[in-house]
This record gives structure tokens, C-alpha cells and sequence, in this order.
């Protein structure tokens, strides 16, 4: 009773951190976007970009100044306010005030959850009260750039539990035509818990050396220890991973494994057979998986014949989440952690309603719907004092 009571208790503190840290990032987004638009109002007000020469200029820079505002989502200190020698004021802070709620839900819209141009100019129009330009709704949006680059070279952890790999598509414009342009992305999970996207980057899942390139980044950031990955059965990403990270183990994601076995089953037999095949992966340890397995490939094999192969192939893969805690099978048996990942992205790029215009948009699109994603942390049972496959081989 003792060690449950003290899970829930970690699991409320891990929440109450979480929950802050995802305020922290949408204090950050409108931040951001409040700076951007005292720039555009400033630029307005001088007749001009800073150090440019022109005789239209109405007045000089002079600066700035700092303040805190207080926000729905808490105090946003240390907010630069650009002065002037001829005394600008700016409205922005009486214009927020005025609508700060709808203002704060709508900026959190513009860089995670699918605000239309049309939105985006609403909220520039609201804080700066004029109609903004295309321009300049693409430059609130975009500037989220220099926080993207910073966070492609951020150091990483040496020692990583679990990894989790995969790949999707997204469609973007290519020479006026709409192409399959392929992401790859890798999800970790640290000794404490904490889950975290590691990278992402363009690159076909089939492309052994792409996978390369980004696990060779993912070592130039720090990881040097990977216990598990977790993956489907491409061959590209599992030669990739044996050349990278050669003493790490794999887990097949079990999902796709059934999904394929399945499919070599007519239709009207799956739903009956499913549960059988399905046992092997749900046992309580890995001898009793084996030993279902095989009654499995014993009952089927002369009737499916083709469909016991397909489980046969990579089936030792498929059963190594039973030598780490059995509180993180549920989690690791599967790819379904990046899955879900992918799916956010999608459903916000959905949205749009039209393919990206280019690579660094979709990529650029990517990285803000992640930096707010709220990823759960999950409960580790044991302190970490080696490496945690000495700690559960037999």
C-alpha cells in the first residue's frame, strides 16, 4: 500500500510540473509575439527599419525599456519596449488588457493548434490596432526560426532508458506540384522519466543513411547510452541503429507485427484469431510469451502457413520488452508514443488545409506543435546504478 500511495504522489508532482512547464512555453509564445508586434509598431511610428537611411524618417530609435506583464498564464517579466528620441507610446499593453483572455487563447492557437493567416492577423490587428500586412503575419510567425535553430543544437543526456523511432510524410510544394516529403523523428526517455523529442529530420524511413545522420547528431549532442529502441521492422532504421548504437537492444513494435501477421489471415478469420495472437505479447513473462508462441505456430502453421512465417520473422524482437520493468511494457511495447507525436502534427497541419510551401515550413510547423506538447512522464521502479541491461539480463 505504502509504495502505490507514494507512485500517486510522484505522479501528481510530475503533473503539477508538467502543467507549469507547458504555461512557461505559451508565456514564451506571447512574449515572442508581443515583441514582434511592438517591432512592427515602432517600424510604423519611425517611418523606418532600424539603421535605415531615408528622408521619410519621422524619428530615431532610442532603445528600450523593461516590464513585467501580467498575463493569464502568469507574469511575463523582463519584456523589452523600444523607446524613441521623440517619446513613442505604445497602446499594445492597454489593447491586451482589454481582451487578454481571448488574446492569450489566441496566440497559443497561432503556434500550436492551426490558426489560419486570417487568425493570425486578427490577433496582430487587435495588439497593434491596424490591419496587418501578409508580411507581417508571416514574420510573427516565422520568427519562432532562431528559437528552432537554438534547439537543434541544445546538448542532450548521455544515458537514454528507451528511444522511440519512426517516420511519416507530409505534403509540400515542390516546383508548383504537391510531394510526400518524409520526416524522421526520435522520442526519449531519461532515467528519471522525462520524455522528450531528441530531433527530427527530413529523410525517407527506407534511407539507412539518413537514419545515420541523425543518430550520428543525437551522439554529437551527448547520447552516448541507448538501453532500448524501440521500432518497426524497417531495415533501413535497424541497420542504422546496429551501426549507431550496436550494444543497445530492439523492441519490435508488437502492433505493427500483428497488423502484418493479420493481414496474411482471410479477413473472416482475424477477429477470431486475433486474441490468440495477441496473448503471446500480454504473458507475464517472456518464458510464457515463448511458450504461447509457439502453441500459436503449432496450431496455424499447416493452415496459415504463410501467415506463421511472418510472425516467426523477428518474433525475439518483438518479445524483448519482457526483460525490462514490467511497469514500462505498456509503454514500450509498442511505437505508439511516436505515433501519437506524428498525429498532433497532422492534425494541426490538417488544418491548414493546403500543403506547406516549402521544407523549412513544415519542419518549422513541426517544431511548434512540439515544443507545447504536454509529454507524460512515466514512474521508473528502480535507481538507476548501472546500465539497465545488466540490470535485467539473466
Amino acid at each position: 500500500m505504502t509504495p502505490r500511495s507514494n507512485h500517486k504522489r510522484l505522479d501528481t508532482e510530475g503533473q503539477a510540473s508538467l502543467q507549469e512547464a507547458l504555461q512557461e512555453r505559451i508565456r514564451l509564445a506571447i512574449k515572442f509575439t508581443l515583441m514582434r508586434i511592438l517591432e512592427e509598431e515602432i517600424d510604423a511610428f519611425v517611418n523606418a527599419s532600424p539603421y535605415q537611411r531615408t528622408c521619410e524618417r519621422r524619428d530615431y530609435r532610442n532603445g528600450t525599456y523593461e516590464r513585467d506583464l501580467g498575463t493569464s498564464m502568469g507574469l511575463i517579466e523582463d519584456l523589452p519596449v523600444p523607446r524613441t528620441r521623440g517619446g513613442f507610446r505604445t497602446e499594445l499593453f492597454e489593447r491586451y488588457h482589454r481582451r487578454q483572455a481571448e488574446l492569450d487563447q489566441a496566440i497559443c492557437e497561432m503556434f500550436v493548434a492551426g490558426a489560419s493567416t486570417t487568425r493570425v492577423g486578427a490577433v496582430v490587428e487587435a495588439l497593434s490596432g491596424t490591419q496587418p500586412s501578409p508580411s507581417t503575419v508571416s514574420r510573427v510567425f516565422h520568427g519562432l526560426e532562431e528559437e528552432f535553430e537554438q534547439w537543434k543544437k541544445r546538448p542532450l543526456q548521455a544515458h537514454y532508458w528507451y528511444v522511440f523511432a519512426d517516420g511519416t510524410y507530409f505534403t509540400v510544394i515542390y516546383d508548383g506540384r504537391g510531394e510526400k516529403m518524409p520526416i524522421l523523428a526520435v522520442i526519449g526517455i531519461d532515467s528519471a522519466g522525462k520524455r522528450e523529442v531528441l530531433g527530427f529530420t527530413i529523410g525517407d524511413r527506407e534511407n539507412q543513411k539518413a537514419w545515420e545522420d541523425l543518430m550520428d547528431n543525437l551522439k554529437e549532442r551527448g547520447v552516448c547510452q541507448i538501453d532500448l529502441w524501440i521500432t518497426d521492422g524497417g531495415k533501413a532504421m535497424i541497420n542504422a541503429i546496429e551501426n549507431k548504437f550496436s550494444t543497445a537492444k530492439r523492441q519490435r513494435c508488437v502492433k505493427h507485427k500483428m497488423e502484418n501477421v493479420l493481414g496474411y489471415l482471410p479477413k473472416q478469420q482475424q477477429d477470431q484469431i486475433y486474441p490468440e495472437l495477441k496473448a503471446i505479447f500480454y504473458q507475464v513473462n517472456r518464458e510464457k510469451a515463448e511458450q504461447t508462441a509457439a502453441s500459436f505456430i503449432a496450431k496455424y502453421e499447416r493452415m496459415y502457413p504463410t501467415a506463421v512465417d511472418c510472425l516467426r520473422r523477428d518474433l525475439a524482437a518483438c518479445l524483448t520488452f519482457y526483460e525490462f520493468p514490467q511497469e514500462h511494457w505498456k509503454f514500450i511495447r509498442t511505437s505508439n508514443v511516436i505515433e501519437r507525436l506524428y498525429g498532433e502534427v497532422k492534425k494541426r497541419s490538417h488544418k491548414m488545409a493546403a500543403a506547406f510551401r516549402n521544407e523549412n515550413s513544415c519542419l518549422l510547423l513541426f517544431y511548434a506543435v512540439i515544443r507545447s506538447l504536454k509529454l507524460r512522464r512515466i514512474s521508473m521502479p528502480i535507481k538507476v546504478t548501472e546500465p539497465l541491461q545488466l540490470l535485467h539480463n539473466p
